[in-house]
């Protein structure tokens, strides 16, 4: 059904009378819920609100209708109106096609082969660009930094983007036809590159961890779905890179080197070790157990680290066949990023060894205290406005 047009800002009775002054951003969550925000400016939020995700509905047409009445309270609330804002930017988890439209969006199935930019453009009559969510994090940081550079963030996988020097997303997982081959290691990192199973089991001994106790790990999770481990393309002698480089796949290198010895729990209290099942909120407790050095979480990261070196070396290798120039920094984001002064040692003198120069920094945006996705809704708002 849809909410009402609304009408057009540059109505002339309204246009000598009103100009437009913000950015309105969108960041699509599949946690909490949509994030919503004015900005004078790109990188300044002038107040945000929440669509929570229990309010999303069942389906794209009630997903819609909340949004759009959310922004309306919310612009309403700040005593704003929507002619008073130039454009809109939306970031979003999953793949789009060329038009705007959900490709395929994992976690919220209802919404493939709508058009959200689209009805965001008929109803408000201003111009409205979308970007996958960790894209829109990659043109955040290009937007503080201005130079070339690869963007990754960690979460329920790997996503990442490659940025030019002008600010363009090189390789973009748009209009994707389905075959693993097709994506670029830049775009895609955690589902598209290949980890090898007998490199991995050499890792895995350097640490006294059993690659079969792994293994074992994720069959127990993939065991209700039915599904099994094979890496991209259904190779067997492979996984999926984003099955350990993944705040999920870090909590199963933690159980695999725990194993059936508890003797970390005498480190966290009784709530923080119920939590350690949840990979969610896991991560950070991983963290402090290696800030207090216990030697299952050191390993944990000495192994996460020597593994992202590895799968590192995949990405640099094709994306320097693609004109990638060597040593562009590695900005890092996420909450699974937090763990950077963890694993990144390991992870950095992994690369040494392999001969990559290539540093692994910190977010820019996320040193800020700045939500990456919404700033790079912002920025996708100023460019789309900007032509």
């Amino acid at each position: 059904m849809g909410a009402p047009s609304r009408a057009p800002p540059t109505d002339p009775k309204r246009k000598a009378f009103v100009k437009a002054t913000h950015f309105l951003g969108i960041d699509i969550g599949i946690g909490q819920g949509a994030k919503i925000a004015v900005f004078p400016d790109v990188h300044t939020v002038e107040a945000e609100d929440l669509l929570p995700t229990e309010e999303y509905g069942d389906g794209f047409d009630s997903f819609a209708d909340a949004l759009e009445t959310r922004i309306d309270q919310f612009l309403d609330s700040r005593n704003l109106k929507m002619e008073y804002i130039k454009s809109i930017g939306v970031a979003c988890a999953g793949i789009l096609r060329s038009d705007g439209s959900f490709h395929l969006v994992q976690n919220f199935r209802h919404f493939n082969g709508h058009n959200l930019k689209k009805r965001l453009e008929d109803a408000y009559h201003i111009p409205v660009g979308i970007e996958n969510d960790a894209n829109a994090g990659a043109l955040a940081e290009w937007s503080v930094l201005k130079l070339e550079l690869i963007y990754w963030v960690f979460g329920g996988g790997w996503g990442g983007a490659w940025v030019n020097g002008e600010g363009k997303i090189m390789f973009p997982s748009v209009d994707w036809d389905g075959e693993d081959d097709s994506l670029h290691f830049t775009n895609e990192p955690g589902y598209a590159i290949p980890l090898e199973k007998m490199i991995l089991k050499t890792l895995f001994a350097e640490v006294n961890a059993s690659y079969e106790l792994f293994s074992q790990i994720i069959k127990e999770e993939l065991k209700p779905t039915g599904g099994v481990i094979t890496g991209p393309g259904g190779n067997p002698d492979t996984i999926r890179a984003e099955t350990i480089l993944s705040g999920p796949g870090r909590l199963r290198l933690f159980r695999t080197l725990v194993g059936d010895d508890d003797f970390y729990e005498r480190f966290l209290d009784s709530g923080e070790n119920h939590l350690m099942s949840d990979p969610s909120v896991a991560g950070k407790y991983i963290d402090k157990l290696s800030s207090m050095r216990v030697e299952a979480a050191v390993n944990t990261d000495r192994l996460y680290g020597k593994i992202l070196a590895r799968g590192t070396r995949t990405l640099l290798k094709t994306a320097y066949d693609n004109g990638m120039p060597q040593s562009l920094p590695i900005c890092l984001g996420g909450k699974p990023s937090y763990a950077l002064p963890y694993f990144g040692p390991s992870a950095q003198r992994a690369l040494a060894r392999l001969g990559i120069l290539n540093y692994m920094r910190p977010s820019v945006i996320d040193e800020r205290g700045s939500n990456a996705n919404l700033i790079g809704a912002a920025v996708l708002a100023r460019n789309i406005c900007q032509g």
